[in-house]
């Protein structure tokens, strides 16, 4: 193509862009007075006073001079010769709260042959753009909230899955995988693990003088004071029925000892106040710990820990046994 033949072209594109046929709204503003004077059709269908005198007025039904007003900044990077772009036009976005749309801008600033400063302004509707992004990023929010409370309730259903309903301790599946890592960890650091099994005394005696709801409620005061006494360390869990168990990482045996001697003193003392009087209980405690070179899982530990603990129970109960 010759410079002519491009040159003509230039000269129809830019015609067909000024036409009143031309999706691009363009205006034509003298800042000398700030007065539209040209506007093709689609700029006159997005006037809000085709009658006012500045531009502010005349497009935006504006009171004064636009906030977002691009013609100082045009006008000092002329003078600089800092424009924008290679163009010499700034782009920008725009809501028009006249129309309601948002718009794509180009504003670009003209020397008329008789030495004003003339802005050229392009506005395209890209309302549709908007509230298209508008929804994918509505749509992504929400997807991620759903994804956020997906996990969370996942991880609740898991969580409730390792509790006991009743107590909200750790239940006995926990505590077998929980004591698995614990005594693994135990051999390798070779460092002592104890195990404690206890039970409320003569609790099916409680049961049938105060009934099974004031028995929950005193398996539950049990299971709280021992979330009191325990180590963020110790496992704690409901065995099941009035039965607890509690792992003990680093405690050897006396030490354990001296740990099981301290709850059956503290539970000894726990007073529970039903509607009618106040009830006392008591508990039976068997210690043990995990032998390293022979046991090969909790669960031998904890049969010798059961029959001290039935020790405790056939010596008087509201004892603590080691065992042998």
């Amino acid at each position: 193509m010759t410079d002519f033949e491009t040159d003509e072209l230039k000269k129809f594109i830019a015609l067909e862009v000024f036409s009143d046929t031309s999706l691009l709204a363009v205006s034509a503003i003298d800042l000398s007075t700030y007065t539209v004077i040209y506007s093709n059709q689609s700029m006159k269908d997005l006037m809000a006073n085709n009658s006012g005198l500045n531009c502010w007025e005349s497009i935006h039904g504006q009171n004064s001079r636009c906030s977002w007003c691009k013609a100082q900044e045009l006008m000092e990077g002329n003078e600089t010769e800092a424009l924008p772009d290679n163009n010499g036009y700034i782009s920008y976005e725009h809501f028009n709260e006249v129309a309601n749309k948002w718009f794509q801008i180009q504003d670009k600033i003209i020397k008329y042959k008789d030495g004003r400063d003339i802005m050229i302004s392009l506005a395209l509707d890209i309302s549709l753009q908007k509230e298209a992004q508008s929804k994918f990023i509505s749509t992504h929010v929400k997807l991620v909230q759903q994804t956020q409370a997906l996990k969370s309730a996942q991880k609740k259903l898991k969580e409730q899955a390792h509790r006991d309903p009743l107590t909200n301790m750790y239940n006995r599946r926990y505590f077998a995988d929980m004591s698995e890592k614990i005594i693994a960890y135990a051999k390798r650091e070779k460092e002592p693990v104890s195990l404690i099994m206890l039970d409320i005394d003569d609790f099916k005696k409680i049961n049938d003088t105060y009934g099974h709801t004031t028995g929950d409620e005193i398996i539950k005061l049990l299971s709280e004071r021992l979330n009191l006494l325990s180590r963020e360390s110790d496992i704690t869990a409901r065995f099941g029925g009035e039965e607890f168990a509690m792992i003990l990482p680093k405690t050897d045996l006396k030490n354990a000892l001296k740990f099981a001697e301290k709850i059956r003193h503290d539970i000894e003392k726990v007073e529970y106040t039903s509607t009618n009087e106040t009830i006392r209980f008591t508990i039976s405690i068997g210690v043990d710990e995990f032998k390293k070179d022979q046991d090969r899982a909790i669960d031998t530990s904890i049969n010798r820990a059961d029959k001290a603990l039935y020790k405790a129970k056939e010596s008087g109960k509201n004892r603590v046994f080691a065992s042998t």
